[in-house]
């Protein structure tokens, strides 16, 4: 009798860090094309849902994103602006485009979504 395979969730840990904050996130590997962006994208989100009335939190253009299961994982940068997108929040990520873009003639919006640090 052949021994069927095990159906458990590949769940990686990742650590994201942006501005003036950090956060552990878990992600199923094996659903998300790049589970890197899909850390980000909870980690706004937990960010954006555990907001206080008039409340607003920092973020950087750039997220930087590790997997903490690998020892020597490479950082992925990640464009904020993409991410905000993906979480729904259209009007923070034009807000953060216009600044950024402001201050030094990039346009987020025709950026990468990511890249690896070495």
């Amino acid at each position: 009798m052949k021994k069927q395979k095990s159906n458990l969730k590949k769940d990686g840990e990742y650590l994201v860090k942006s501005a003036d904050w950090s956060m552990y996130v878990k992600v199923d590997e094996t659903i998300f094309d790049d589970p890197h962006v899909e850390a980000c994208t909870r980690c706004v989100e937990e960010k954006i849902n555990s907001l206080e009335e008039e409340e607003d939190f920092l973020v950087n253009p750039v997220m930087m994103v590790n997997s903490t299961k690998r020892k020597n994982a490479k950082t992925k940068l990640i464009n904020t602006y993409k991410i905000l997108l993906n979480a729904g929040c259209p009007d923070r990520a034009e807000m953060l485009r216009k600044i950024f873009y402001m201050n030094t003639s990039v346009d987020l919006a025709e950026e990468p979504l990511s890249a690896s640090k070495y």
